[in-house]
């Protein structure tokens, strides 16, 4: 009687334990799966050789980040595609709205709206590089911008690059994740 008891117990136990267990890997790859979402956002640029996307979720203290990432090449010249989303994105966006413009003799940066949102360009005159980043979103506990970094062409080729992404496409994306 004894036996029956200990198998039936251990079975009960053993299949809360793999239930548990089940529903820890599915956690688990729920959260790998985040920034792998943002990928098909990467897009392919032609006449570009795009590296493979990389990305990460970060998860410490109530603080959370997201971002996938992907390189391009053509010759010397250089691009980085991010979109991030996450706590810190928020205070990314701090400059948003004050429509700032300044040029020196160094460098350019100004925010404008652009196909309805706000975008900030930056660009170093010297080094003929710079970032173009678009404000997603900005919301209470995390926003998401894009951003295309870029070096060796010039201010209006790089915005015309950003453009061929899909900024729509990249927000709704990035308001899935949670």
């Amino acid at each position: 009687m004894r036996k029956n008891y200990q198998k039936k117990s251990f079975g009960t136990c053993g299949k809360t334990l793999l239930v548990s267990f089940a529903i820890l890997v599915v956690a688990a790859a729920v959260q790998a799966e985040s920034y792998q979402t943002l990928y098909p956002c990467l897009l392919d640029l032609s006449g570009w050789t795009g590296g493979e996307p990389t990305g990460m979720n970060m998860n410490m203290s109530g603080m959370v980040m997201i971002n996938a990432t992907r390189t391009y090449s053509k010759g010397n010249k250089e691009l980085t595609a991010i979109i991030m989303k996450g706590n810190q994105a928020v205070g990314m966006g701090g400059m948003q709205e004050s429509g700032m413009q300044v040029e020196t003799p160094e460098v350019n940066m100004k925010i404008q709206t652009i196909n309805g949102f706000q975008v900030q360009t930056v660009y170093d005159k010297e080094e003929n590089s710079g970032a173009v980043t678009v404000f997603l979103t900005h919301e209470q506990g995390g926003g998401a911008f894009f951003t295309l970094s870029y070096a060796g062409i010039s201010e209006s080729d790089a915005l015309g690059l950003a453009k061929k992404f899909d900024w729509k496409k990249i927000k709704s994306k990035a308001q899935s994740l949670r």
